[in-house]
Order: structure tokens, then sequence, then C-alpha cells
């Protein structure tokens, strides 16, 4: 049995994913995303990682995207390999309306998707008229980090629109930046809405976040092997607060939230989990809904496990992943024996 990464050279999730496997003394091989293992032994197990795209233009996200599915589908289809997250598993959660979708058919409790397809901005305009749901996220269907995402909100009684994007206009594309502004001009507004809405994208309810200090939070939760590995509190002063957009990172006890918080969010990220084949690990960004902190999932991604908060510490997330894969009767079982943090 030997293990092997795919992933990316000079990026942070190889480094201190091999970091993790030489303090912990396991040998691990690495093959750049879009290669293949040569000469894999039967039952070798391999870890995927994602892309890290340099290209900042959005028209050429799904390009992109659908470029690394297809990798993906040509080494799932090799039976020596046994993955930490299948490519099947990993390819549902990228597409965010087919993960939502799946959620809401097993009865996950998710941030309300709209069924609607709007064609330009007029047509999100009259909905929003005629429903009176003022405050809506769009989101390209595809991609992470925040990439093409626009909070809008609509003034009912004045038309008024403001929304937070972290898309901005350069040379005629539109190009995904790691700064979030407030745009309340209607003719860049009309331009970048119609610009995503042209592209595969989902529109989704705003639902307002709690606070924390003044800033509004949601909470990314390492699941793996059927329990919680690591939770961070996600602090911005904007809507979106995805971590690659420089926002603030919160230590998760600073919030104090009720242990049945805690257990509910538990329960909804292993039932969550049990709607996708093959999926072990997994980032899940989780509202926490009005007075009674309902947890909502937001999104899932089966590649959302780098946590600068714990890479820079003790590493557990990496660690725990390699000694489950070491032990590989244990960890196709999906066995969750605690006796298994004794490695470090």
């Amino acid at each position: 049995m030997s293990i092997i990464l795919i992933g990316q050279s000079g990026t942070k999730r190889k480094d201190y994913f091999l970091k993790a496997a030489e303090e912990l003394g396991i040998e691990v091989g690495f093959c750049e995303i879009g290669s293949y293992p040569a000469n894999v032994e039967k039952d070798t197990i391999v870890k995927l990682d994602p892309p890290q795209y340099k290209d900042s233009d959005i028209s050429n996200l799904n390009m992109l995207v659908r470029g690394y599915t297809d990798y993906l589908e040509d080494i799932g289809a090799n039976k020596k390999l046994t993955f930490l997250n299948s490519p099947e598993s990993i390819m549902a959660t990228l597409d965010k309306r087919k993960c939502k979708e799946v959620l809401i058919k097993n009865g996950i409790p998710v941030t309300p998707l709209i069924d609607e397809v709007f064609p330009d901005i007029d047509a999100l305009r009259r909905y929003i008229r005629e429903n009176k749901t003022c405050n809506l996220f769009i989101k390209p269907r595809y991609g992470s980090g925040a990439a093409g995402i626009i909070a809008y909100r609509y003034n009912l009684r004045t038309g008024a629109e403001i929304v937070y994007t972290s898309i901005d206009k350069a040379e005629g594309r539109f190009v995904n930046t790691k700064k979030i502004r407030k745009i309340d001009r209607t003719e860049t507004i009309e331009d970048m809405v119609n610009f995503i809405l042209s592209k595969h994208c989902i529109v989704e309810k705003w639902i307002p976040k709690p606070k924390y200090n003044n800033l509004c939070y949601d909470i990314r939760v390492v699941w793996q092997f059927g329990k919680i590995e690591f939770m961070v509190a996600r602090c911005s002063g904007f809507p979106i607060t995805n971590l690659h957009l420089n926002n603030n990172a919160l230590d998760i006890n600073l919030l104090n939230l009720p242990q049945t918080v805690i257990y509910r969010i538990e329960e909804l990220c292993k039932d969550a989990l049990a709607c996708f084949k093959g999926l072990n690990c997994a980032g899940i960004d989780i509202l926490l809904k009005g007075r009674n902190l309902e947890p909502l999932i937001i999104e899932m991604n089966a590649q959302g496990d780098l946590i600068y908060r714990d890479i820079y510490n003790e590493n557990r997330i990496y660690k725990n992943q390699l000694i489950r894969m070491v032990n590989y009767g244990e960890f196709k079982q999906g066995n969750t024996d605690e006796s298994l943090r004794r490695y470090y």
C-alpha cells in the first residue's frame, strides 16, 4: 500500500500535507494535477487537491473547472486507486446547484435556492417585486473562493440597488480580486449582474448572518471520518465572508455557542456527508439563522480542508488524513476510533 498526493507545486496544500507526512514518518509520493501516477500498486490511496488558478478572468472559470473535472473523470477510471474522497464526490460538490439539490432532496437544511432562471437583471427585478424577496446572492455554478459572487440588495420603495462583490472590470474583462467593494451605480450593477447571469449561475435568498463585535460571521467546519475535525468562524464587515478575501478568521470558542448548537451542527454535517458516496472529508460552510441559531448549509467543498489556523499550529487535519490512509483497513471501513489520535 502506498500514498500519493495529486496536487500543485508551490501551494500551501502540498507543502503542509508533506510536512505532516514527514513529522509522522509517512512516505508520500507526489504527482502534479494533470499528470497520472506511474507504476502504481493495487490499493494505492490518493488524495486529490484542487488546482489554484492563476487566471482571474471570470469568463474562463467554467472552462478551467471543466478541464479539472475531465481530469477527475479520467483518473477515477483507474481501478488500482482508492481515493480519500472519490472523484465523483468531488465533482458533485464542485457543482453548487447539483450539490444543493442533492441536499434538499435528502431533507438537509440549506440556505434557500431560488428555482428560477433569470436571463437578465430586468427579469431578476420583476421576480423581486413580485415575490418581495429583496436580498439575494448570485453565484457562479462552479468555482470557489468567492469567485464571481454578488450579494445583491434591492429597495422595493425606491428601486435603488446595492451590490457587494470582489468582481472588478479591467480592460473590458470581469476579473476576480481579493477585495470586496460596495457598488451603488446602476449602470455598473446592470453590467456586472447581466454578465454573471449569462453564465451558469445559481441565485439564493440572502439570509442575514449573526454578528460578533459588529462583524457578520458564518462557520467553516472541516468534517472528516465521522466527526468535526476543526471549526473556524469567518468574520467580515461585508456579507461575503470567504477567507480568501482577507476576511478575519476567529477562534470558534470566542462565539460561546451553546452546546445544543454545536450538536445540531454535528448532526447536520453527518447527514450532509452521508448524501455523497465516497466523501470522507469536506469543508462545510454553515450559517446560523435567527435567534435560535439554526444551522443551514451554505455550501460544501470536498476539498475545503485548508485552514491556516490549523496548518500553522497542529496541522491536525492533514495528520489525521494521513493516519487514516496508512491504516487502510480502518479508512476503508470508515472507522472513527478516537484512539487514532495517539499518533501525534
